[in-house]
């Protein structure tokens, strides 16, 4: 062997330990964040999120509005005073007018408003509940990104050990002389490209992290979820489902809507009838000769509805209702249908995630194992081993696309099960849209009833 080739092989056998000593130094920071990282449950972040939401005091506000609103409901109309005089000259006779009017409410629109807001106190109690189990998927959607993104980061580590192990053994071949320096910057660029798919699962787990910490007011990169594939795998997806089917919030909102449209209906009757107006007072007549009469008056007044006769409103209004009731079997045909769709798919996903998990990966360590054997012991060639490699490591890939698949179905399908949209709570910034939202509906609030 030549000089030069000497110094070739020194100088690969240098740049492989330190691609070598690299991995070796990611392992012990992966040990180290493992070592230090918090285990967090589903149950203990929803607590944790929902603990920092209370203090927005949402809810304590809608109350104090609804509270307000049913006092208000309750008021009369107020009363008008009238006062006129005529004749202001010493000489000239002079008459004094003073009266009250009061409006009465023969038609009942003010019980009818008294319905519309206990009504409104009903759906701020319904929208709580609707309102905390967005908030629990919202939760639970960056939670599995987490628990996933911590598995991949571990799959890809695992990887690397073996791009490792393929690299140490291609290198003893290559100082044997059986191989040629491009085998081993092959497998160096190899090794090198995994160590770069190490750190991007890495800053992947570290922003996940800190996407769901963010939801309680920090920014942690230490908790960690801490979960192996199967006990991950969403298996409770399926009763899950018929919970939320059985409390089905998003049909008690729809019965909501249907009373309050029919209580608009009865306040725009109540409206469109002619209540009459009580007036009583007194006219005191004066001479300029000093006499006075003092005469009692009493009288009613009655609006002439002749033109409004709110017959448009309410004709707004019963096109509401009866869209109302039209969707509402719309929408109970079309949700159960896709959500026996997405099942049935999470059903067929589970059966292949165990065949991968079962049978694949096993396999396909036992043949990369036994390949890298061979091949350190001159019987198969390198192509052998990186066909073997790339096949673990795609069978690996592909058991944590499922799981990611899994988790995207589950998370539907209990949307759904909600009445809820999916996009509504699989997004990174998805409660803080629900909560612009609800300030809005919030400020969006009417005051209902009261006087004129």
């Amino acid at each position: 062997m030549s000089k030069n080739q000497i110094y070739q092989r020194l100088s690969v056998l240098k740049r492989s330990r330190a691609i070598i000593g690299s991995g070796l130094l990611l392992s012990a920071t992966f040990a180290s964040f493992t070592a230090n990282s918090q285990t967090l449950t589903l149950e203990q972040a929803v607590e944790q999120v929902s603990q920092y939401q209370a203090s927005q005091q949402f809810w304590e506000t809608q109350n104090r509005i609804n509270q307000s609103n049913i006092q208000q409901s309750k008021l009369f109309k107020n009363p008008e005073l009238s006062v006129e005089q005529t004749g202001f000259n010493s000489k000239d006779d002079k008459e004094l007018a003073i009266g009250i009017s009061q409006p009465l409410d023969i038609f009942g629109e003010r019980k009818a408003n008294q319905k519309l807001a206990n009504i409104a106190q009903d759906k701020t109690e319904l929208n709580q509940k609707i309102y905390q189990a967005k908030l629990q998927l919202v939760v639970k959607y960056l939670w599995s990104q987490l628990a996933i993104a911590e598995l991949e980061k571990s799959i890809i580590k695992e990887q690397l050990r073996v791009s490792e192990d393929n690299l140490n053994a291609i290198q003893k071949r290559f100082s044997a002389g059986s191989l040629a320096e491009v085998d081993v910057n092959r497998a160096r660029l190899s090794h090198a490209e995994n160590m770069r798919l190490y750190r991007q699962a890495d800053l992947q787990w570290q922003v996940v992290a800190h996407q769901l910490s963010n939801l309680w007011g920090v920014a942690d990169k230490t908790i960690s979820v801490n979960l192996t594939a199967q006990k991950l795998w969403p298996s409770a997806v399926h009763q899950q489902v018929q919970n939320y089917l059985a409390n089905n919030y998003m049909e008690k909102y729809r019965i909501i809507q249907v009373k309050e449209s029919e209580m608009t209906v009865n306040v725009l009757k109540a409206k469109a009838r002619p209540n009459p107006t009580v007036n009583a007072g007194v006219n005191q007549v004066r001479t300029a000769n000093t006499e006075s009469e003092n005469q009692f008056v009493v009288g009613v007044s009655v609006p002439l509805h002749i033109f409004d006769r709110q017959q448009y409103g309410l004709q707004i209004a019963k096109a509401k209702q009866e869209l109302l009731a039209r969707q509402q079997d719309f929408y109970l045909k079309q949700n159960a249908l896709q959500i026996g769709t997405l099942l049935t798919e999470l059903q067929g996903l589970n059966v292949q995630f165990k065949e991968v998990d079962q049978t694949q990966i096993p396999l396909a360590v036992q043949v990369q194992s036994k390949t890298l054997q061979g091949f350190t012991a001159g019987k198969f060639a390198l192509t052998d081993v990186q066909q073997a490699t790339l096949q673990l490591q795609d069978v690996r890939l592909r058991k944590i696309q499922l799981l990611k698949d899994a988790w995207q179905k589950a998370l539907e399908a209990e949307s759904m099960s909600l009445g809820i949209a999916p996009s509504e709570v699989m997004s990174k910034d998805a409660l803080a849209v629900i909560n612009q939202n609800l300030w809005q509906d919030i400020q969006a609030m009417p005051v209902i009833g009261g006087g004129n």
